[in-house]
């Protein structure tokens, strides 16, 4: 008969497999069934199978055994007729009866008597055991509900509470729930630690897997070929019941997954419906385990236990410490963690940058309150030796310090008179007795900011004469700076602007002088350390030509310069961290935005590095310097060891 439907086609399927044949027969069938997994190509396999082989070995005379039995078996029988037919067609193993079991029918008592001297009758037979081995299964059978041992023992095969198993998820929700276990596969490393993502995505393998084995449950097929396509699926479930928080790590987790996707945010309910099957497999009657320990029993026909099944698979542990993921996620976790590296790197070098601008360049207090003490000083110096006598008074020193147009004039001519012959030409180093005119920095190399130092002397100077009686303070300069009101001021607008320009050199050109002494200060470091070489030595008395950011010292940094103002006797690299300093706090003075923000900025790195951190330990499970403590250590070297060789489960954590 051809089936005409694929409901009827899989009961013809079933029919003819279950048909009784011998050994090397069923082998065959069984062989041949892999080869497609279309139920109507299955049907014509196994017919044509079964033609072959009757033809092959179909027998030369006719006898008067019965056909309907492998030839192996030849009990004889006394076939209950019927009255209305005459020859009645062969019936199969099962529904025959024979002269012993017959007359077993009508003594019970002997029968019993039987089975106890054979030690296991029927089933003792069927499973090659005594009655130990039969207890167990019948026991095993009747508590679990997995096996239908059938009339007679002679025909065990796997319940349908088995079927109910894995047919027990409707479209509607196991599609959505497929779908957001993958979306965890492919995403959830990037929120999750290595143990949480490691415990779903085998929940993902094995939902998987165990999806899949529904067309196999459907086709009736054999228990060995059901073990060896569900082996994977057993493992991933070994390995999800291996966990005691695995079920509380999914229902935790899981849903935050789900609501990062807004294609599968309105489906939440219907994938934890998915997933709460599959979490309970283990509360429900039968057991996925007594049902997978079901088909071991009946394929090898002994008793198994769960235990033994699992310790025959040596299926490895869920990974703690490390991401057990397909190779392209492995490589965009790799990415992740070296872009980590290099941004804690960069803003841990940032942060000693500004945490040594800070203590080297400003006087801070506890309260964060920047001290300006040192104008006093360059006030004082300015005016004792540019200045007449009648404007020498305590008066006037205060006008300058409280005006910020005057205060910036003073402070630019302060630095070219002072400090700017230091870097523009031959600088006069040694003692009063002797001395030598040398140069340290290349004639030209600052040439842009004199430039700008002079324009600027020329802008205050020409509008301070223009208005001398103008009154400015700092707090009105404030206001305008952060409104920019003063702009259609006519006259408050152009000497806003020049301050601004003040503050910005001051600025940059602070940070040009502090490159040359970062160099300085790391040769220094690398020089102390023993671990400098002739390179950097040489750098000691070489002019400098370029700023840039490499290892040398400032020329003849040790000497004492010799001058007419007040940087007479102190050391080359004093005057030049004392000139960079002064050049940071007038930036800071007057509001220069990007040397204010270095001031705050080491507060928002330090942030940022906290979490990169967290992230760095959380995709590594180790911190940033790679050090690890020993009792990780310890635990990852027993993860990672295996007393046997354990079936390889790494070719699937990438499917």
């Amino acid at each position: 008969m051809t089936p005409v439907s694929r409901t009827e086609a899989h009961r013809v399927f079933a029919d003819l497999y279950r048909k009784t044949r011998t050994p090397e027969h069923q082998q065959l069938i069984d062989e041949a069934i892999l080869k497609s997994n279309d139920v109507f190509i299955r049907i014509d396999l196994i017919r044509k199978v079964d033609e072959d082989y009757e033809n092959k070995n179909k027998p030369k005379k006719e006898d008067s055994r019965d056909r309907g039995l492998p030839e192996r078996e030849q009990p004889r029988r006394e076939v209950i007729s019927r009255t209305s037919t005459p020859e009645p067609k062969p019936k199969r193993s099962s529904d025959l009866v024979t002269i012993d079991s017959a007359k077993q029918k009508q003594n019970p008592s002997r029968k019993k008597a039987t089975e106890q001297k054979q030690g296991g009758g029927l089933l003792a037979g069927l499973f090659g055991g005594g009655n130990n081995t039969n207890n167990s299964i019948g026991k095993f059978a009747k508590e679990t509900g997995t096996i239908d041992i059938g009339l007679f023992g002679r025909n065990p095969a796997i319940s349908n509470n088995v079927e109910r198993i894995f047919r027990g998820l409707k479209e509607d929700v196991l599609i959505p729930t497929i779908q957001a276990l993958r979306v965890s596969e492919q995403q959830g490393w990037r929120i999750w630690t290595p143990l949480v993502y490691n415990i779903i995505n085998n929940f993902n393998k094995f939902f998987n897997a165990f999806a899949s084995l529904d067309a196999l449950i459907l086709d009736k097929i054999s228990a060995d070929i059901f073990l060896e396509r569900s082996l994977k699926m057993q493992m991933f479930y070994v390995r999800f019941l291996q966990r005691d928080d695995a079920k509380d790590i999914i229902l935790s987790n899981l849903p935050d997954i789900v609501k990062m996707d807004e294609k599968l945010t309105p489906k939440l309910n219907k994938i934890m419906e998915g997933v709460n099957y599959a979490l309970n497999l283990e509360n429900n009657k039968p057991k996925l385990s007594d049902a997978i320990t079901a088909f071991y029993i009946v394929a090898k026909k002994k008793m198994f236990t769960w235990p033994e099944i699992v310790t025959d698979l040596r299926v490895p542990p869920i990974q703690e410490h490390k991401f057990q993921a397909a190779r392209e996620i492995q490589k965009e976790v790799e990415i992740t963690v070296a872009k980590i590296s290099d941004d804690i790197n960069t803003r841990t070098f940032k942060k000693e940058e500004l945490q040594n601008l800070r203590s080297r360049y400003f006087s801070i207090d506890d309260k964060g309150k920047i001290s300006f003490d040192f104008l006093n000083q360059v006030v004082d110096d300015f005016m004792a030796h540019h200045m007449p006598e009648s404007a020498k008074s305590q008066t006037v020193k205060n006008s300058y310090k409280s005006q910020p147009h005057r205060l910036v004039y003073l402070l630019l001519r302060d630095l070219q008179t002072v400090y700017i012959n230091l870097i523009e030409g031959y600088v006069r180093l040694g003692d009063k007795n002797q001395n030598q005119e040398l140069l340290i920095i290349q004639p030209g190399l600052f040439r842009n900011e004199i430039d700008q130092l002079n324009t600027l002397v020329r802008t205050i100077d020409n509008f301070n004469k223009k208005f001398p009686s103008f009154q400015y303070s700092f707090q009105q300069y404030g206001m305008d700076y952060s409104t920019g009101n003063a702009a259609s001021d006519q006259i408050a607008g152009p000497i806003v602007q020049a301050l601004q320009d003040a503050s910005e050199f001051f600025g940059s050109f602070a940070g040009k002088l502090n490159i040359i002494i970062e160099n300085h200060l790391m040769a220094k470091v690398t020089e102390s350390k023993g671990k400098s070489n002739d390179k950097i030595i040489s750098t000691k008395d070489k002019v400098i030509e370029e700023v840039k950011i490499a290892q040398r010292f400032i020329p003849h940094y040790d000497k004492a310069v010799v001058a007419k103002e007040r940087i007479n006797g102190m050391k080359v690299e004093d005057v030049f961290i004392q000139f960079t300093k002064y050049l940071y706090n007038y930036a800071v003075i007057f509001k220069d935005p990007i040397t204010t923000s270095k001031l705050t900025a080491h507060r928002k790195i330090e942030q940022e590095l906290i979490k990169l951190n967290k992230e760095y330990e959380r995709l590594t499970y180790s911190t940033f310097n790679g050090e690890v403590s020993n009792e990780n250590k310890k635990d990852e070297a027993i993860e990672n060891k295996n007393t046997s060789d354990p079936i390889d489960l790494s070719d699937t954590e990438g499917e």
